[in-house]
């Protein structure tokens, strides 16, 4: 039996970063497990994420040797354009950060991992289902069981390892809109940070210099339909302004709708981290620069006393986050509308 001080499960940039800290402790070999290598981007931009982290948050980048460069981090911002509390768009000032591609950093990341012989890669499902099986994938008779001193959940909002899964039952979900710069003229882009409240929901806009995303978010009307129907909707509730300067939104690639709203989980036999730990709803939050945070905590959480503050510390975020969101509904120009009200009443579980 292959033995390990650490394993982690999942290859996002939170799993990929947790592994490569872990490695550098030099205490041992580390254990990734993975379903499959992180997707590529197709050509044209199609699919391409964008996140706003902090600037701060390059500096710990750069130490792996990942160059703001290679995820598009070219410009930082310190104002954001939002519509919230009425139909008024305001420009307010913000900490500053930068946007970055999210399949770039994957992908970046990867390379790293990759590179790094301490690490012990294991790919397909077979893997992920060797530890399903049983606790430290251990039970099978297999020549290639492993046993880990500690074993790291990052696999996302799948949180393969959970006892138990908070979730809504009726998830707020996010259509993502992404435009690419080789497909329009120079010069339209608007990098800046926009938010607008929506009946039902909300929309964001953020931009690095090669591509333009728009995201809606939310529930019912707020991300059902046709591009133009989406466009409509933003007149209707006096919030085309995002769009303003842009091309039409069918002239973007639009993507499937994927599961954005909070969500928490525990686990008795493992440390959670990132999203599978607590996957942040975008209103309030810096998940992936939290995530990261964790990945570089949790490989050193070597007696259960370190655990176990450790997942206070994580309770105590959720608290804290969850508030925050409440008060940004409470504050919302459309908090009173029964999609609202129903995430609301979904948050407040988080607090205790």
């Amino acid at each position: 039996m292959n033995h390990y001080r650490v394993a982690v499960l999942g290859n996002g940039p939170v799993g990929i970063l947790a592994a490569l800290h872990a490695a550098r402790q030099g205490r041992g070999p580390v254990l990734l497990l993975a379903a499959d290598p992180p997707a590529s981007v197709d050509a044209d931009g199609s699919g391409y994420r964008i996140e706003a982290v902090p600037v701060s948050l390059l500096a710990l980048l750069l130490e792996y040797g990942i160059h703001p460069h290679l995820i598009g981090a070219d410009q930082a911002h310190d104002l954001r354009q939002i519509q919230w509390d009425s139909k008024t768009s305001l420009s307010l000032p913000t900490p500053k950060t930068v946007h970055i591609h999210r399949p770039a950093l994957e992908q970046a990341l990867w390379q790293k991992l990759l590179q790094e012989p301490r690490i012990h890669l294991r790919l397909g499902e077979q893997s992920l289902q060797l530890h399903d099986a049983g606790a430290n994938g251990a039970d099978s008779g297999n020549s290639d069981d492993w046993h880990a001193d500690l074993l790291i959940d990052a696999s996302g909002r799948a949180a393969r390892t959970a006892s138990s899964i908070d979730k809504s039952q009726q998830p707020w979900v996010a259509r993502l809109f992404t435009l690419a710069r080789q497909t329009r003229q120079p010069g339209n882009f608007q990098p800046h940070f926009k938010l607008a409240a929506l009946p039902q929901g909300y929309v964001y806009s953020l931009a690095t210099s090669q591509v333009q995303n728009v995201v809606f978010v939310g529930r019912g009307n707020a991300v059902k339909g046709s591009a133009g129907e989406l466009q409509q909707l933003l007149q209707s509730a006096g919030a085309g302004w995002v769009l303003q300067g842009l091309s039409d939104l069918a002239e973007f690639q639009g993507g499937m709708g994927h599961p954005v709203s909070l969500q928490w989980a525990t686990s008795e036999r493992s440390v959670l981290i990132g999203d599978a730990a607590l996957a942040r709803d975008i209103l309030s939050s810096q998940g992936l620069s939290c995530g990261l945070s964790e990945a570089l905590c949790a490989a050193d959480l070597g007696t259960p006393l370190a655990k176990a503050n450790f997942q206070e510390r994580q309770k105590q975020q959720r608290q804290l986050h969850a508030t925050a969101l409440l008060n940004q509904i409470r504050g919302c120009l459309y908090g009173m509308e029964t999609a609202w009200q129903d995430y609301a009443q979904f948050i407040m579980r988080a607090r205790t």
